[in-house]
């Protein structure tokens, strides 16, 4: 899948100097020649890398900036400018940009270092979802998957979960599940109710798959389940 990036700049030879340097086969590229048209895409698309410049036709590059971050944090933001000032950096990176590039630039610097931007954005991506055999577990949504398959759960459950997920090789007890719940401000729910939580959350992993995920201890409690 191509990654997909958008390059705001209103002199058409630095979108070429730019566009030149990105490998096709990797990126996706879309121009916008004003900051009108960029503020629509932008809020009508979503793109893994935009290309700003600051002084722009309608609505300035900062002000995109913002609308960016207000709409998707995981999009990366490059600033390409010729206001080399500490003050228009310093606003851009409190606005919310990756980096900033003063004009006049390498082309083949802009390229490696969108190429760097998004690699360190895959790594931190696939660190924040991880994956244990057929689990699947997304921080940002907090949300988890059986076989890449939505598991629906109820706040207390997502907690339980999580817990278990969290510590593999460790056996929580009915009290500790509870006292945990009851920290995170879910609720003060008994050992009964702990039980009941489990045997909930062993029905609806049960629909997604055929293992045996959450293990009991006899006499101990729960942990994960892993083969």
């Amino acid at each position: 899948m191509k990654y997909k990036i958008l390059i705001v700049e209103d002199e058409p030879h630095i979108i070429s100097l730019i566009s030149k340097r990105l490998d096709k086969e990797l990126y996706d590229i879309t121009v916008s020649l004003n900051g009108n048209d960029a503020l629509r895409l932008i809020k009508t698309q979503k793109y893994d890398l935009v290309s700003l410049d600051i002084m722009l036709p309608n609505v300035d590059g900062l002000t995109l900036c913002s609308e960016i971050r207000k709409s998707n944090k995981k999009t990366l933001i490059v600033i390409l400018s010729a206001l080399d000032l500490d003050e228009s950096k310093e606003k851009a990176y409190a606005l919310g940009a990756d980096d900033y590039i003063p004009k006049p630039f390498s082309p083949k610097l802009v390229a490696l270092k969108i190429s760097s931007l998004l690699k360190r954005r895959f790594e931190l991506i696939n660190m924040e979802i991880k994956f244990k055999k057929n689990l699947q577990h997304d921080t940002d949504l907090k949300r988890f998957y059986v076989n890449n398959r939505t598991l629906p759960l109820t706040p207390s459950e997502y907690m339980i979960f999580l817990t278990l997920f969290n510590n593999p090789s460790k056996i929580f007890s009915k009290d500790e599940l509870s006292q945990i719940l009851y920290n995170n401000d879910i609720g003060n729910i008994d050992r009964e109710g702990i039980r009941t939580h489990i045997y909930t959350l062993r029905k609806k992993i049960e629909n997604l798959s055929e293992d045996e995920i959450i293990k009991t201890v006899r006499g101990t409690g729960f942990t994960l389940y892993e083969n």
